[in-house]
């Protein structure tokens, strides 16, 4: 979004949940309520009331919201920032720090405040960094769920085991179609996903061809994850 929404604060402390609260009230507007969780206790939390975002169905309460693009943001605790082109962004540590390759995995934990819920919808945007490997790690190395089994970022929830609920991959290439790091999507790239994510991720590159990502450049002129510039073998 290209700005944070209106603050709007609804003193109703005895809904459980946004969508609780919409059932109530059918012309709730989106904004701040108070909710009472499970140990009684009161929070604050945003709800998106007309889920633009979320297939027009609304009643959906915000667990995240990250826009490096406003004034002041700053990363989650487990990613780190950095400065690039007056951009603000946050990374891995290894692509900021050195710009290596070696597998690293960086987490960051999103409380959902105890409350029940059934469905999850959300959007990530970000760019590419250099050579991307797609789901090669899993396929080369057996990575499982709770390794870095791809370039890109995977959402998952609980910890016994970890569950997963959705993956966004980073090719290397739009046009290139040889070997694990490029998208399942691509031409005659014959890889199949790991059984753990089934067909629940999307995959793009912010690169054209596959010769471009080794001048450890950010992929700026293509946003990864937001069905645009979708060329060459991608397109497919």
């Amino acid at each position: 979004p290209d700005s944070c929404p209106e603050y709007i604060q609804q003193n109703i402390t005895d809904s459980v949940s946004c969508s609780d609260i919409l059932i109530t009230n059918p012309d709730a507007i989106s904004g701040y309520y108070n909710l009472t969780i499970t140990n009684g206790s009161t929070i604050s939390v945003y709800c998106d009331m007309e889920g633009s975002n979320c297939g027009g169905e609304g009643g959906w309460t915000r667990i995240a919201f990250i826009n490096m693009s406003e004034p002041g943001t700053t990363c989650p605790t487990g990613l780190t920032e950095g400065q690039y082109d007056n951009i603000t962004l946050c990374g891995l540590n290894h692509t900021v720090l050195d710009g290596t390759y070696d597998p690293v995995c960086n987490s960051t934990f999103f409380s959902t405040y105890g409350l029940n819920y059934s469905k999850v919808c959300g959007q990530v945007r970000g760019y590419q960094y250099g050579f991307a490997e797609g789901l090669d790690r899993y396929h080369d190395y057996g990575y499982s769920l709770s390794d870095p089994y791809l370039t890109g970022v995977s959402i998952t929830y609980d910890d016994n085991p970890l569950k997963h609920i959705w993956s966004y991959v980073c090719g290397l290439s739009e046009t290139d179609n040889y070997d694990y790091v490029n998208c399942p999507c691509n031409i005659g790239n014959y890889l199949s996903p790991p059984f753990f994510i089934d067909n629940d991720y999307y995959c793009e590159s912010g690169f054209y061809d596959a010769y471009d990502p080794y001048g450890n450049l950010f992929s700026f002129n293509d946003t990864l994850w937001d069905g645009q510039q979708c060329n060459g073998d991608e397109s497919t």
